[in-house]
């Protein structure tokens, strides 16, 4: 897209920085945390539970697929399969077409955590955006997916 092109033109007074996104996903993950650590009952920390939330959805999964769609690099998300494997929250069951993969599924200890950490993860996520309307709520959600689209298609 040429200069002329763009619908938006960014001047160094008016940019928004991609650390201005950075720092609010990672106050947003440190409240969370702080916010789960007000339930000692609940044993799980934020990049667990992100794991959980996607496994959540019951569909066939394996770790490559699982690290992709948490943006996490394949070490990071084996070492969170493996704590949450210790506490028989998951199971790891080899691939039948590739004894390299693991489909990972999550056990009833691991449905019953998912339970009682979804409404706090609302609750938290309600609070964050309590200040937004829901035009903007549709709107940031839109911006957010434009970048991400832009981002994953370029090379």
């Amino acid at each position: 897209m040429t200069q002329q092109s763009r619908p938006f033109q960014i001047s160094k007074d008016d940019l928004v920085s991609g650390f201005l996104l950075e720092k609010t996903a990672k106050l947003m993950k440190l409240h969370f945390s702080r916010m789960l650590l007000l339930h000692p009952e609940i044993d799980i920390t934020v990049d667990q539970w992100i794991i959980l939330d996607l496994l959540h959805s019951g569909e066939k999964i394996n770790q490559q697929k699982l690290a992709e769609l948490a943006f996490k690099d394949a070490p990071t998300v084996t070492r969170i399969l493996d704590i949450l494997e210790q506490k028989k929250y998951i199971a790891r069951k080899t691939d039948k077409g590739d004894r390299r993969k693991f489909d990972i599924s999550l056990l009833a200890k691991g449905q019953k955590l998912y339970e009682n950490v979804w409404p706090i993860a609302r609750e938290f996520r309600e609070d964050c955006y309590e200040s937004l309307t829901n035009e903007e709520m549709i709107t940031f959600k839109k911006v957010l997916l434009k970048i991400n689209h832009k981002l994953s298609t370029t090379p």
